[in-house]
């Protein structure tokens, strides 16, 4: 099984189409164990793709295992941050808020 399989899901689902209302960004996701991604983040939408962006609004390098952990609501990506397990360039106010964009959706009836 792929180390980041259910990542694409799991952003799409949980993406605050409110919080990004307005943004227009590209967030690259360096996985060390895994390779790399980035979302672009426009208006209120959301892509993810494989491989690297030319021109990022930030990058984000971690390992699978953190990824993993922050999908699974161990901790938060900022929390990661803290504990020295994300390392971020560029724009660091977008770093910050990368959490706010992704926000864990309750259960709720079908």
């Amino acid at each position: 099984m792929h180390k980041l399989a259910g990542l694409h899901d799991h952003l799409i689902e949980n993406f605050n189409r409110e919080a990004a209302a307005g943004m227009s960004e590209v967030v690259q996701l360096d996985i060390s164990d895994a390779g790399n991604y980035y979302l672009i983040i426009d208006d209120g939408n959301c892509h993810l793709y494989e491989g690297e962006h030319n021109t990022p609004s930030v990058t984000i390098s971690m390992d699978s295992d953190t990824v993993q952990d922050i999908l699974a609501g161990k901790f938060s990506g900022m929390q990661a941050f803290l504990f020295g397990k994300v390392k971020a360039a560029g724009d660091q106010k977008l770093a910050a808020m990368v959490d706010s964009l992704f926000v864990e959706q309750p259960e709720q009836d079908k």
